[in-house]
């Protein structure tokens, strides 16, 4: 992988960002109004308010999607490194 680099710690800080902000949503959850009262446009407000709780879900799971996606990522750059520092004889003990 010549010419790349990826530092470790930094995956690390974006998928703990990332995995924060799902968080972070998920914590306002509590904090929805049960009902709503504004008169005759109760169920409008009602109907807008569920679609952004929806929404909200929907942007907190893909952002632990996310999260996941990114630690694979980092596996992935580990096990690469990892190998692509073996020497000849951690190869030849490795395939013995």
């Amino acid at each position: 992988m010549s010419g790349i680099d990826v530092d470790l710690s930094v995956l690390d800080s974006i998928a703990e960002g990332l995995d924060r902000g799902a968080a972070g949503l998920e914590a306002l959850g509590g904090s929805v109004p049960s009902g709503v009262d504004a008169g005759p446009m109760s169920a409008v407000i009602a109907s807008m308010l569920g679609q952004v709780v929806d929404s909200a879900g929907n942007v907190s799971v893909a952002l632990s999607g996310a999260a996941e996606s990114v630690r694979q990522c980092r596996r992935y750059y580990q096990r690469a490194d990892a190998e692509a520092s073996a020497s000849m004889d951690e190869i030849r003990r490795a395939m013995q």
